[in-house]
């Protein structure tokens, strides 16, 4: 990979796409079935961005060595929702989008990008009920994690973790737990409710 696409370049890149998509789209996050629309919108403003960081041609319509900004696309056995990549084997960038917290399986998946081959690896959490938007950084053993505030478009790393370190006695979790619609039991209480 050419050494204009080094991670830092990426990365600034990257955070100015998502200031412009917060900025420009964010209408779109609550929709339903909304996310290949953002991370349509996402693509395009992180290709805009790629070509004014890296310097090029504001005349020439492609990326240096070829790269293409693609959404739903498959690395190895996993699909990505945005990748950066010369459709051959190189592969610059990969992001994973999700409107909540990422899950274990998609945090995994991070490392597992990684492992594919994938130079920079970033996840994005909108978190609709904060005022930033959690970013994480696949880093070899590591996973960085980063706000970026939904108002001053700064990021900030919030903690760093190993990959296989076990959650700790003393550490608080957040509890989340997944809201599933049982009416079996739910209409089984209601009625032995009833008849007694």
């Amino acid at each position: 990979m050419n050494r204009r696409y080094t991670n830092i370049l990426l990365f600034e890149a990257f955070e100015n796409a998502l200031k412009q998509l917060l900025i420009e789209d964010s209408v779109l996050f609550p929709w339903k079935k909304g996310k290949a629309g953002v991370a349509h919108c996402f693509a395009s403003h992180l290709y805009n961005n790629l070509r004014t960081v890296m310097g090029d041609d504001p005349s020439s319509p492609t990326l240096p060595q070829n790269m293409k900004v693609d959404i739903l696309a498959p690395v190895g056995p996993q699909t990505v929702d945005i990748l950066l990549h010369d459709r051959n084997k190189t592969k610059a960038m990969a992001i994973l989008l999700h409107q909540d917290y990422l899950t274990k399986h998609q945090l995994d998946l991070l490392r597992n990008l990684q492992n594919e081959g994938c130079n920079l690896v970033l996840g994005v959490a909108f978190l609709p009920q904060k005022d930033y938007v959690l970013m994480y950084r696949s880093n070899g053993q590591k996973l960085d994690y980063y706000h970026f505030s939904k108002y001053d478009y700064i990021s900030s790393v919030s903690m760093q973790k190993e990959f296989d370190e076990e959650e700790s006695s003393l550490q608080l979790s957040l509890g989340i737990r997944q809201k599933r619609k049982n009416t079996k039991k739910k209409s089984a209480r209601i009625t032995s409710s009833e008849d007694q």
